[in-house]
């Protein structure tokens, strides 16, 4: 696929980029830190139950946590140590949502349990699955959900084309391009690793315009691999840096000129996208048998005097990374994770990382943005013009906003709201600074739990009637069962009344034959 041939979504914004910074070294070790604070539930709110109790020493990939829902994920302990604590804490979601966390007190030792060497490749699609989904892997690129899950391929009948999403398009991330530059092997044998599991041979790479070197090595090792040979073809695309290009919609639309469906998944295309991160996790999983407990993190922003990529375990605590990059606390206004349009602000940096964590922006209060108070919407329509979803955002304010609330809300979902993928472009154009997002995200959550109060009720009134027709049998039973005894009872007396009067026939045929 050649540049020329891209198509393009509805909107965007061109933003400063502000990577340079964080990009120019290679990726570093940031080492065992002192505790690990592992959150065990992904981005989507399913938590694992602990395998561990306090005071258990576990070694390095030990299984510590298991799922208990089928969005769920597996927990390993990325290092040995001791295990200090199980209880709930702030973790690097939206809002610092507080969970069950595993406190983990490393030994510095690092030590893992005995295994085998080399490892025994996987030889069939579901093998490939059940591996992946064994080392707790997750869609890295911010939603969090099970890679594995991609894979049930029954879904759809069309030919599988894989696309590794390495376009990351928000400021300040350069997480992906550093993993690109350094690790582009493990990227290219991750991603043949998940062709196979898709039962495919057709992927594509795709990068931002704008980075320099990253086609050339991903070409080189495509190349060296040999895997033209093989049957496999991989083709790495440089899409334009637009705003939100990286979304998965956005970047579909791009590569392919089709729209997925509101309410299904890429796979009704026939596509399936991950993360270069992932494929990179799936790498480790299956050729060096590494579960996932580390990843990439850059840490930046106008508070960071030396930005840079770190490679840190899951659970490092955000103060040991922001030690290693220098960060000014002095100066620290607001700590974000992730970017600063879809990024969200921490209350401190006593919370450890998470297998979604791709960045920590430590910004100082010049740089951040001063609260403004919102002022009602005047209707210009700039948020439609950049909203990638082509949704009406001001539209959706209006009946989330409204004074019907409940009404509003359904006429909101009505209008598409849970197509927002909250890129934050509306906010950021609007003249009447309205957080526009944030509207959003309470309309999903709100409509979320309403149709969670509706399932229950309606679970409710199933066991009712289910109750009420069980009654109903079992009286039914009950009076068809007098029936039957009553109609015995009848047919008895019946019987003995008959059996009276044969006896008394016989006795006055026996005295009239005395008489005589």
């Amino acid at each position: 696929m050649s540049q020329d041939r891209l198509s393009h979504f509805h909107g965007g914004l061109v933003l400063r980029h502000h990577k340079k910074m964080s990009c120019e070294h290679s990726l570093a070790n940031a080492g065992i830190p002192e505790k690990l604070i592992i959150a065990i539930k992904a981005n989507r709110g399913h938590a694992s139950e602990p395998t561990v109790e306090i005071g258990d020493v576990v070694l390095k990939g030990q299984v510590i946590a298991q799922p208990t829902h089928p969005l769920g994920t597996v927990y390993h302990a990325p290092t040995s140590g001791q295990i200090i604590a199980i209880e709930t804490n702030d973790t690097a979601s939206p809002d610092a949502e507080p969970a069950t966390c595993i406190i983990v007190k490393t030994d510095g030792k690092d030590e893992w349990p005995p295994r085998p060497d080399p490892p025994k490749l996987p030889e069939t699609a579901q093998q490939i699955i059940t591996q992946i989904s064994a080392a707790g892997i997750i869609g890295m690129g911010g939603a969090g959900f099970p890679t594995h899950v991609k894979y049930n391929t029954a879904q759809t009948d069309k030919t599988i084309t894989l696309i590794i999403n390495g376009a990351e398009c928000e400021p300040y991330i350069s997480c992906d391009e550093r993993l690109m530059l350094d690790q582009p092997a493990a990227i290219v044998k991750g991603t043949v690793w998940l062709l196979k599991a898709a039962q495919a041979s057709k992927a594509i790479i795709a990068i931002e315009d704008n980075i320099g070197g990253v086609k050339k090595r991903l070409d080189a090792e495509i190349k060296q691999q040999g895997l033209l040979a093989q049957g496999y073809e991989l083709t790495v695309v440089k899409v334009p840096t637009i705003y939100p290009t990286g979304g998965e919609k956005q970047l579909i639309k791009v590569l392919t000129g089709l729209e997925v469906p509101s309410g299904l998944t890429p796979l009704s295309l026939g596509l399936i996208m991950q993360n270069v991160a992932t494929a990179k996790a799936v790498y480790d999983a299956i050729e060096l048998d590494e579960p996932l407990m580390k990843r990439v993190v850059t840490v930046t922003g106008d508070a960071i005097n030396a930005p840079r990529n770190y490679e840190a375990m899951i659970g490092t605590p955000f103060e040991h990374l922001l030690n290693l990059a220098d960060c000014d606390f002095v100066a620290l206004d607001k700590l974000i994770i992730g970017g600063p349009m879809m990024g969200y602000a921490m209350p401190h940096e006593h919370i450890g990382i998470e297998k979604t964590t791709n960045c920590l922006l430590a910004l100082p209060s010049d740089c951040t943005k001063p609260e403004i108070k919102a002022m009602p919407c005047i209707r210009c329509g700039d948020c439609v013009k950049v909203c990638p979803q082509e949704l009406l955002p001001q539209q959706l304010l209006w009946y989330i906003n409204g004074s019907d609330q409940h009404n509003d809300l359904e006429k909101a979902r009505e209008h598409h709201v849970f197509d927002c993928i909250e890129c934050g472009a509306c906010s950021w154009v609007c003249p009447s600074h309205i957080n526009l997002v944030d509207f959003y995200r309470f309309a999903k959550s709100e409509l979320t739990y309403l149709d969670h109060k509706k399932d229950k009720a309606q679970q409710a009134k199933l066991r009712h009637d289910e109750r009420e027709a069980r009654l109903k049998r079992i009286k039914a039973e009950r009076q068809a069962k007098r029936r039957r005894k009553t109609s015995k009872l009848t047919d008895k007396k019946g019987a003995k009344a008959e059996i009276s009067a044969v006896l008394a026939r016989i006795k006055e045929q026996e005295k009239a034959k005395v008489d005589e």
